[in-house]
């Protein structure tokens, strides 16, 4: 005879409830922000940030000299590359490591001791090259500690939480242009105003970065594989990922030091006080990139996803609809640069960086064309192609550095702004081209 079941969970026995398989915990998802709300977050912390790198060299520019302007920028010329170099891209990598083969630990271990090659190298470069020691080694570890920040913010990133990100990147600008604006105030040296860019970097990622990150942190840990690596052509632990992140590292590196190839012709050209105008003009459309920046850091997650998932149309239409939209973005950027330009350097710089209103046109030529690569990057990075990028942006270099020995020393900071643009082309192209293979 068949033995009934009970028709209810009353009928049975309190002791063999558990074993029901029907009987589940309730488990609550923290639902995901909208596509739209993380590119608005992305633009807003993106461009705030931006913002607040401007104005440290704006109070720079008025409350020192162009002298002063220009060792600043020297400053970030040679501590930039570096710290790119030295923190390998991990964000990226953190961000596209869909099945979590390192956990986060790792991934910020790797990107401290990056940081701490960074600092050193730096050091070298003032003893080797006889540069301003503290404007340099300080704007330096402001960029490393920005680094270390950086790999909490690409934790948060992977969890599709913009907010957050914002919210870190506008603490950090904040701190860091009241803090320069306070100390160079008090002093009237551009190096207690480097230190206070250190100091607003070091805060904002021990009281904004780490803490926000935590908040996931759990999370991640719990989706995480801590096992052995299984990369077979390197031993599992740090050194793999080291070795997975390696070629993009080095193609951010690459790109950092070619955006500061003009740079350094111009100081060894014509000085500190071209290099200080030259910079003064960059800043302007510096924005430019970094609110397209933020739309493609924001953009990277949903690439991911649409990848791993095997929608190769949607993944296409996505990166075309992006580009063609910046690419209207950047056409309206230089006609109103050509249109505005000189009253805009004068407003904000003083009449004597109105007469560059030339090399702002042409910088922002090469802005708009820059803009494509951020786009291009993320969606080879979304395929992990890191390899090809690598050997792109070397080529890349090489470009750029020809281009400035030929235009910086004919034509000074015009030239240097040409050499730039030319970079930007030759980036763009290649980039496409490695890219279409993918679509």
């Amino acid at each position: 005879m068949t033995q009934l079941r009970p028709a209810n969970s009353a009928a049975r026995p309190a002791g063999r409830q558990s074993l029901r398989p029907s009987v589940r915990p309730r488990v609550r998802h923290a639902r995901r922000p909208s596509f739209a709300r993380n590119v608005g977050w992305g633009v807003a912390g993106n461009a705030g940030y931006a913002l607040c790198q401007w104005l440290v060299l704006v109070v720079v520019a008025r409350l020192g000299t162009p002298a002063m302007v220009g060792d600043y920028a020297l400053g970030l010329a040679v501590g930039a590359p570096l710290v790119l170099l030295a923190n390998l891209s991990l964000r990226t990598v953190l961000v596209t490591d869909t099945v979590h083969e390192h956990p986060f630990r790792r991934y910020l271990r790797v990107r401290a001791g990056g940081m701490a090659v960074a600092a050193a190298a730096v050091c070298a470069a003032v003893w080797i090259f006889d540069l301003p020691a503290a404007v340099v080694i300080l704007v330096g570890l402001a960029k490393a500690f920005d680094g270390i920040g950086d790999i909490y913010l690409g934790l948060l990133q992977r969890h599709h939480d913009q907010r957050a990100v914002a919210v870190a990147q506008l603490v950090n600008g904040a701190l860091t242009i009241g803090l320069t604006a306070v100390l160079l105030a008090a002093t009237g040296s551009v190096a207690w105003a480097a230190a206070g860019s250190a100091m607003g970097s070091l805060i904002a990622w021990l009281g904004c970065c780490a803490p926000l990150a935590s908040r996931v942190l759990d999370a991640d840990a719990r989706v995480s594989v801590p096992k052995r690596h299984r990369h077979r052509s390197s031993p599992p632990g740090p050194g793999a990922l080291v070795w997975t992140a390696l070629p993009l590292g080095l193609a951010s590196g690459l790109a950092s030091l070619t955006a500061n190839v003009p740079r350094y012709a111009l100081q060894d050209q014509l000085g500190a006080a071209a290099l200080g105008a030259f910079a003064a003009a960059g800043y302007l459309v510096l924005t430019g990139n970094v609110l397209v920046s933020a739309v493609a850091q924001t953009l990277l997650p949903r690439l991911v996803e649409l990848r791993a998932t095997g929608a190769r149309d949607r993944f296409a239409a996505l990166v075309r609809r992006t580009l063609t939209g910046v690419t209207l973005a950047g056409v309206l950027a230089v006609w109103a640069a050509d249109l505005f330009g000189a009253d805009l350097l004068r407003t904000v710089y003083g009449e004597v960086y109105a007469e560059d209103a030339g090399t702002l046109t042409v910088l922002t030529v090469a802005t708009a064309v820059a803009a494509t690569c951020f786009v291009l990057d993320a969606a080879l990075s979304a395929v992990r192609r890191f390899t090809g990028q690598l050997a792109v942006n070397a080529a890349v270099l090489a470009a750029a550095v020809l281009a400035a020995l030929v235009l910086v020393p004919r034509y000074g900071i015009t030239g240097a702004a040409w050499a730039t643009a030319a970079a930007a082309a030759v980036h763009a192209g290649l980039k496409w081209e490695l890219l279409r293979r993918e679509l």
